[in-house]
């Protein structure tokens, strides 16, 4: 959400209809590139990164609603208040006080969420553990549900199919990892994961919208899979 007075908007100019993004916004799962134009002047953002579940935790809403979109925060928690936030964090006088500030929003919205499946919850945490190698069958035996049963809990909560979430977190994790890797670009690519480097460019191209060479000539953000131009 923005925490300045706009001037001129951010807009999605691919990867979504073209539209101005709105100052305060929630914004899913992303399963292709999106690609937002900034205004020429110079902006305050202020960002929180939710946990796999968090939207549902938070706002009671099912993450697959959300999954590849970004929904403007007024039609999520109503106009007034979200009116409200911006405003008080525009209003804090430091970065550091905008921080306490939406910490203690969040955690007094947490009691109003829906309850999350904590088998879900432990498949998460072993796809990030594993940097999503693990075995999708092996977790659904360990957590003792149907397998229809835990894609449905865990699309609910996540936004998307388990095998897909995988990938995604092998991904992200490779695309951090490659600025400051040693090796050999297949080297790396097995190292996470990958068959072969034909299939890690194949996962490059559809999440990223680039090859993996040239995602290495753009300009990242540290730790991250998001690019600068």
């Amino acid at each position: 959400m923005r925490v300045d007075e706009p001037s001129a908007p951010f807009r999605i100019v691919e990867g979504q209809p073209a539209d101005a993004c709105p100052p305060a916004s929630l914004t899913g799962l992303l399963v292709a590139p999106l690609v937002i134009e900034a205004p020429a002047t110079r902006s305050r953002l202020l960002g929180v990164r939710l946990r796999p579940a968090g939207a549902l935790a938070l706002f009671g809403l099912p993450q697959q609603e959300l999954t590849g979109t970004a929904v403007d925060l007024h039609d999520i928690i109503g106009g007034g208040e979200a009116r409200r936030l911006t405003e008080r964090l525009a209003a804090a006088g430091s970065d550091e006080a905008r921080l306490r500030l939406v910490h203690r929003w969040i955690v007094d919205r947490l009691g109003d969420g829906a309850r999350t499946d904590p088998g879900v919850a432990y498949a998460v945490a072993e796809i990030e553990r594993t940097g999503g190698t693990t075995p999708i069958a092996g977790l659904i035996e360990r957590v003792g549900a149907s397998p229809k049963r835990f894609a449905t809990s865990f699309e609910r909560q996540v936004g998307v199919k388990p095998k897909l979430f995988s990938r995604i977190v092998r991904f992200s994790r490779l695309a951090a990892a490659l600025p400051s890797a040693e090796d050999s670009l297949s080297q790396t690519a097995l190292a996470y994961g990958y068959y072969d480097h034909s299939h890690m460019d194949a996962d490059f191209r559809e999440f990223a919208g680039v090859s993996p060479r040239r995602f290495l000539a753009a300009t990242a953000f540290p730790e991250s899979s998001s690019l600068t131009d």
